[in-house]
């Protein structure tokens, strides 16, 4: 039957039977195309909206047909979401998903590791349902967001806690930024309540300082404690950390993949070859498992490691670490600290 007819038909019977008129309009299936119709409700859009909305995607023939439905039913709430509708439909599908809030989920990944300019690429690129309308740009979005509440210490460079975070079309971006940098706040202050005894860490943000360096080293899990310990011993002696990953962090762009003699030698805060202590600011997003590896690190006095892969070797004298180069990385490229 072609649409037209339907439509004359629906016309008759809602002048001979307004009651069978109604139960044929709203379970007459509707074949939607081969690909499907997604349907974006964003959060704060009223009924109406919403309802327009699913009228112009095409996935409501009749929509005052369905108002009149979503009226009955008392005027539920229809939740903001993602809707994704193929096949064969009807209106009254489509009401109980949206009353029921059945949409695709939608979630910013954040990965142990990202530099904030990470977070924002991913929301810009890959979050098109995000409101991101009052997120700043990319360059000095440390400082922005850190003014409108996101962050400590003027930054909010390492205070976004990484995880998966569910969100509706129309959040904004700063609303789930927030909920990120709140996570971080609860971990961060319930692991230095327990921290271990005797660490030369003077506030929970040197913790996270510090977790940053070791995420960014890459070591496996598994070993993050031992390598927190290294550090943590240097902090001790007054010794430079010597963390490449905070000499990228200095580079920023400038870095193009292989540091180079000249680009150890940066003038910068962040350069721990030539400047001792922590930098001013974590490097990158620790994840739970470098948080807990400097809050509670390995048993050690080590003051160096290499790395071969993922075979990690320490020792505690600078003596001994030529002979571990010379062992371990004589024939073959490598890390060392």
């Amino acid at each position: 039957m072609t649409r037209r007819r339907m439509v004359v038909l629906l016309i008759l019977l809602s002048v001979l039977f307004p009651v069978g008129f109604y139960g044929i309009g709203m379970y007459w299936p509707e074949t939607l195309p081969a690909k499907g119709v997604t349907v974006p409700i964003p959060l704060g859009a009223s009924d109406a909206q919403s309802i327009a909305s699913l009228a112009h995607s095409g996935v409501l023939p009749y929509p005052r047909l369905f108002h009149l439905a979503w009226a009955l039913a008392g005027r539920p709430a229809m939740q903001a979401g993602l809707y994704e509708f193929r096949g064969s439909i009807n209106q009254e599908q489509v009401l109980h998903r949206l009353i029921a809030g059945q949409s695709t989920p939608l979630n910013l990944l954040i990965v142990p590791g990202w530099r904030l300019q990470d977070v924002v690429r991913e929301i810009r690129d890959r979050a098109p349902y995000l409101n991101r309308r009052d997120l700043p740009q990319e360059e000095g979005v440390a400082t922005r967001l850190a003014q409108r509440g996101i962050g400590a210490e003027g930054s909010a460079e390492g205070w976004l806690f990484p995880d998966s975070y569910r969100y509706v079309p129309g959040t904004t971006a700063l609303s789930v930024l927030r909920r990120a940098y709140v996570r971080m706040q609860h971990e961060l202050q319930t692991l230095w309540a327990g921290r271990a005894p005797g660490l030369p860490l003077h506030d929970p943000y040197q913790a996270l300082i510090l977790a940053s360096i070791v995420q960014k080293e890459g070591a496996p899990p598994a070993e993050q404690a031992h390598i927190a310990a290294v550090f943590l011993n240097r902090l001790r002696q007054g010794m430079p950390l010597q963390s490449d990953p905070t000499v990228i962090y200095a580079l920023g762009g400038r870095y193009a993949g292989l540091l180079t003699a000249q680009e150890m030698h940066v003038d910068s805060p962040y350069n721990t070859y030539l400047h001792a202590g922590l930098p001013p600011t974590p490097i990158a997003m620790p994840g739970f498992t470098s948080l807990m590896a400097v809050l509670h690190p390995a048993d050690s006095t080590d003051l160096y490691f290499i790395a071969q892969g993922d075979e990690y070797h320490y020792s505690e004298s600078y003596a001994q670490h030529l002979k571990q180069i010379r062992r371990y990385l004589q024939h073959a490229g490598g890390a060392d600290q």
